[in-house]
């Protein structure tokens, strides 16, 4: 059904209130002194991170303008700016040493968490990704079935977007998170924050969020993206008896 310009009116609010609301439950469960969560957000705008993560969106942008993966078009593949702070904030709260994410794409997110741990000054993020190139010829099944169309620019790879100056706390594994993330977690023991944003089936999703939940010390923080694409994250949620935290439209985060 074609949704008309009145129907698009009518949704504004109904977004708004959704975006206040889950304003107000992110700050009141992790942040009810306001104060600690307006200095983070005040040392993240003096950071001039955001503005060379602009900078980097608009190189994508004219960089593969009018190219289409698998007959969508390519996307850069990121979390929002909100969704960016929150996750800064968050960072920066609870101190991770031992941090673990999947699936960066542009790097967005990896760069949001390593500014927060250089703030810190200390901890390290591990990150797993499988990139797809622009220009570049991949067998069939190298991807998932479902993935969309967020790519590395041409001559790029993973986390490209990432600022030179925060990879000091920074190590990349390139490979499929089924294969790459068991491994990873045995050498490290226990973590203090996991974020799955890579293969948004429900088997992966399911997969990454038991080892990451296994490996994750109590205290800790899990971190998902794209929650709502499949029954994966309530099911999981449910099982380790926690209660969901939204951190934008997608975006959720439980502590164990």
């Amino acid at each position: 059904m074609r949704t008309t310009r009145v129907g698009r009116l009518l949704e504004i609010p109904g977004k708004l209130l959704r975006t206040w609301t889950i304003e107000r439950n992110f700050r009141a469960a992790l942040f009810p002194d306001g104060s600690e969560l307006r200095a983070y957000q005040q040392e993240l705008r003096e950071s001039g991170l955001v503005d060379h993560l602009h900078e980097q969106r608009r190189y994508f942008v004219e960089t593969t303008k009018g190219m289409t993966a698998r007959g969508v078009p390519y996307i850069i593949g990121t979390i929002n700016e909100l969704a960016g702070e929150r996750l800064y904030a968050i960072i920066r709260k609870f101190q991770p040493q031992m941090a673990v994410e999947t699936g960066l794409c542009a790097g967005f997110s990896t760069a949001f968490i390593l500014q927060a741990l250089q703030k810190n000054g200390s901890g390290r993020l591990h990150s797993i990704d499988l990139p797809e190139v622009v220009g570049e010829e991949y067998s069939d099944g190298v991807f998932w079935e479902g993935k969309g169309g967020a790519v590395a620019p041409p001559g790029k790879s993973s986390g490209w977007a990432v600022p030179e100056a925060l990879k000091s706390r920074w190590e990349l594994i390139t490979g499929k998170t089924q294969e790459e993330l068991p491994p990873l977690l045995e050498r490290l023991g226990t973590i203090d924050f996991f974020m799955h944003d890579s293969e948004h089936s429900y088997e992966c999703m399911s997969f990454e969020y038991g080892a990451a939940w296994a490996a994750l010390r109590p205290g800790g923080a899990l971190v998902a993206d794209d929650v709502t694409v499949n029954s994966a994250w309530d099911e999981f949620v449910s099982r380790a008896g926690r209660e969901s935290q939204h951190l934008g439209p997608k975006l959720a985060m439980i502590v164990k």
